[in-house]
């Protein structure tokens, strides 16, 4: 940038009428009603970039020296943004256009980097947040009930900890640390079918449905016949997947399965049920199929007498 910099101060040829919008001339320092833009800009990004690049570290769980330098070490970063706004009104036009730019495609790249479908399509290791790749495990000591928390490489962690560590991620909101714990459980046991239903649920409401999809339908003909609970969530989510992508007669498939299997016990369970059903005969209406379209929604009617106005809607139709 000090090269552009000089070709700006020294008004080299072009410079001068080698703008466009409001910086017609890359050689003049920010001026007039929208000189708080480049400036602005160029801090904003500064900050934004430094915030992604720290998200990955949990300053928290740094101790000693090196906590204490990274801790100050951001605060440096953080406060640098004010002297960029400032130092942004004494640098040429050209220069700023150069910086923000730079600026803009750092902070595209950070965010593309931290996509785990990106990071996957590159062939790029996962991005693990918790202290290069362990994780956090309670630790009891002795008999005297007091527990303490250590961290283990995650190699070292059996996959039924992982899933129990992920779900309890999972449940405070923690979905990228979540999916990563998962699929190590699962590459650790393959027929581990709650870490496979997990990845999907995590996959769906990401609107990545064909990746969900797949993992629900791994998970299938993994489930035993006892867990109807975990059946009915496996085929739910399967073929709401798939109809989300637009293959309705994949997903009808795995709905009907859902009518087949008796009423689950559990609550939780039960709603799922009875919710396949109701979008079971939705599709089976759009497509045109009203009459067994009603048939399932009366099933569903029992459980939730709201969805008998959408059996009128089929009689009527």
């Amino acid at each position: 940038m000090s090269s552009i910099r000089k070709m700006c101060l020294d008004h080299h040829p072009g410079f001068d009428i080698g703008g466009t919008l409001w910086f017609q001339n890359l050689s003049d320092f920010p001026h007039g009603v929208l000189s708080f833009t480049f400036p602005s800009l160029i801090a904003g990004l500064h900050y934004i970039n430094v915030q992604i690049s720290f998200r990955t570290i949990k300053l928290a769980n740094l101790k000693g020296v090196l906590g204490l330098l990274a801790k100050f070490y951001k605060f440096y970063l953080d406060v640098l943004s004010l002297p960029l706004f400032i130092i942004g009104f004494f640098i040429p036009q050209g220069s700023l256009v150069y910086w923000a730019t730079n600026s803009s495609l750092t902070l595209v790249q950070q965010l593309c980097l931290r996509n785990p479908t990106v990071r996957n399509k590159l062939g790029l290791p996962d991005l693990m947040d918790p202290l290069q790749n362990r994780v956090v495990v309670g630790d009891d000591k002795h008999n005297n009930a007091v527990s303490s928390e250590i961290l283990i490489p995650i190699d070292a962690v059996p996959p039924e900890k992982l899933l129990e560590i992920a779900l309890q991620d999972m449940a405070a909101g923690n979905q990228e640390k979540a999916l990563i714990l998962l699929r190590k459980a699962v590459e650790k046991d393959h027929e581990l079918v709650r870490a496979l239903i997990a990845i999907g649920q995590i996959l769906c409401s990401k609107k990545l449905f064909t990746e969900a999809a797949e993992n629900f339908e791994l998970a299938i003909p993994k489930i035993e016949g006892e867990e109807v609970g975990l059946l009915v969530i496996s085929l739910f989510g399967a073929g709401v997947s798939r109809i989300w992508q637009g293959r309705n007669s994949e997903g009808v498939e795995h709905l009907k399965r859902i009518a087949e299997l008796r009423e689950p016990d559990s609550p939780m369970d039960k709603a799922c049920y009875y919710r396949g059903l109701v979008m079971l005969g939705s599709t089976l209406f759009q497509m045109g199929d009203k009459s067994e379209a009603a048939k399932y929604l009366r099933i569903a009617a029992t459980y939730d007498p709201a969805v008998n106005s959408y059996i009128k809607e089929c009689e009527e139709g």
